[in-house]
């Protein structure tokens, strides 16, 4: 009877084992996506001019030198404008998670 009751306790612990590796296995092979925070949006100026930009979110100005990579940080959803003659110009881009750390060229936004 002690021999029964043992193997019983045995088998439960393995098929527990069992479970927790497999539920462990599954969340390993997860991929995980950052949710918020900031996206860094690299702007390169190909013009032949200096232009400057307006970040929405940050109501801030960017000075975009010629074939300099320039670096903004911004969220999810804000808007990049054109910024001449101190007024916000055409939107140039909203702002998507896969753009972070992307290069985007000025002449085709």
């Amino acid at each position: 009877m002690k021999k029964l009751l043992s193997l019983i306790i045995l088998l439960a612990c393995v098929s527990m084992t069992l479970v927790a590796n497999k539920n462990k296995k599954t969340l390993n092979t997860t991929k995980v996506y950052a949710v918020g925070g900031n996206i860094k949006i690299k702007l390169k100026n190909d013009t032949d001019d200096e232009v400057t930009v307006y970040s929405g979110s940050g109501n801030s100005s960017y000075r975009l030198q010629k074939n300099i990579i320039t670096t903004i940080s911004m969220e999810e959803g804000a808007k990049l404008f054109d910024y001449n003659g101190g007024k916000k110009g055409r939107v140039l881009l909203v702002v998507t998670a896969d753009m972070d750390g992307k290069v985007q060229m000025y002449s085709k936004l």
